[in-house]
């Protein structure tokens, strides 16, 4: 049932693709099936309420939790109230953090996911892969599955939430891209693209480091020929301007909002409502044709405050590029890794022992 709702329409013959292209550099160049699950998967490790160390993730329980609510959403929403699932899940109708879960529901599993699974299909579709539609499927629901499970983490019970974000948001979004119009509308007129982190392992202490799934949007500006409206998302929401130079790069600025931490808003017949505590962030961005080379961060977040990487293509090493990441954290602890394009998963290097998960 979870697969079987990912898989988009029947293939059609597309000679043109949005959301993929096979760039050799920048963030593109990351793209592959391993790098959307461990990016998507484990998103939610940005926030302070969940440790970066992969054996204290309550996968199991997550996961059996959040399937208990996929098999049987009706009764869970009885549970939740179907008033408050309505209004706070899938409409707009309250706007203040407490009760504006649909928020990111719209941004991210309709909008973002649906990118994703045509990206996915694309990627598919490039590399030769025989039954693109259904590896997309089984890509895209592995990746919200493992998504639903690690924010889950230990709660058990009625959980509403994962209901919404995959039964309507994730297959809407993936239904509604699967129409050419609309892809070509987020591509071309948005210039919608993927910006993910380059993730790692560091063995040391078993983390998982610098994984995130960013998505940008820029509406060029009517007025100024080179100048565009930028719009960064993902689990913060950051408006800027983007400046294309004449070699098709471009140099961006923005500033917003970013996730601090999750936490518990109440708990009613055993459902609970969580939200999200807000802090500041600003981000400086390189990019050529839209492909991520080089980014720098800063944010009052709890478990990190500077985030710097550089994509391969910038810098060459042995007649290959490489990618590189380094970042300042809770307790001023300095992380730093290295990535390779053949790889969905770098290696990483920790100065001091990660901070336990923010209760």
């Amino acid at each position: 049932m979870i697969l079987g709702i990912y898989f988009p329409l029947p293939a059609h013959s597309q000679e043109k693709f949005y959301f993929y292209h096979g760039k050799s550099f920048g963030s593109e160049s990351m793209i592959n099936p391993g790098s959307l699950i461990i990016n998507g998967g484990f998103d939610i490790l940005q926030s302070a309420t969940h440790s970066r160390v992969i054996s204290t993730i309550n996968f199991k329980t997550g996961a059996t939790n959040v399937w208990r609510n996929l098999r049987d959403p009706f009764t869970q929403i009885d549970k939740f109230g179907w008033n408050r699932f309505i209004s706070q899940e899938v409409f707009p109708l309250h706007f203040n953090l407490e009760k504006a879960q649909w928020f990111p529901n719209y941004t991210l599993h309709f909008i973002g996911g649906g990118m994703d699974a045509r990206m996915m299909y694309e990627w598919y579709m490039y590399h030769d892969v025989p039954y693109p539609t259904l590896w997309a499927g089984v890509t895209v629901a592995a990746y919200h599955f493992i998504n639903e499970s690690v924010e889950n983490d230990a709660f058990v019970g009625p959980n509403v939430d994962p209901i919404a974000d995959i039964y309507i948001f994730n297959l809407g979004g993936s239904l509604l891209f699967t129409s050419d119009a609309v892809a070509e509308f987020f591509s071309e007129t948005l210039h919608m693209t993927a910006w993910p982190g380059q993730p790692a392992w560091n063995p040391t202490y078993n983390t998982l480091e610098n994984n995130s799934q960013f998505y940008i949007m820029k509406y060029k500006l009517p007025f100024a020929d080179r100048t565009s409206l930028f719009y960064h998302f993902g689990d913060n929401g950051m408006l800027g301007l983007s400046y294309l130079r004449e070699n098709s790069e471009s140099i961006t600025v923005s500033g917003g909002f970013a996730t601090r931490e999750l936490r518990t808003v109440d708990v009613t017949n055993g459902a609970r409502t969580v939200t999200v505590s807000l802090g500041w962030i600003a981000g400086i961005f390189y990019d050529r044709e839209n492909s991520l080379l080089a980014s720098l961060m800063a944010s009052n977040r709890v478990n990190e405050k500077v985030r710097l990487n550089i994509y391969p293509g910038v810098v060459d090493i042995f007649g290959g590029s490489v990618g590189f990441f380094a970042s300042i954290g809770r307790g001023d602890h300095f992380i730093a890794g290295v990535t390779m394009q053949f790889s969905p998963l770098g290696i990483a290097y920790r100065s001091t022992t990660p901070p336990k998960a923010a209760l």
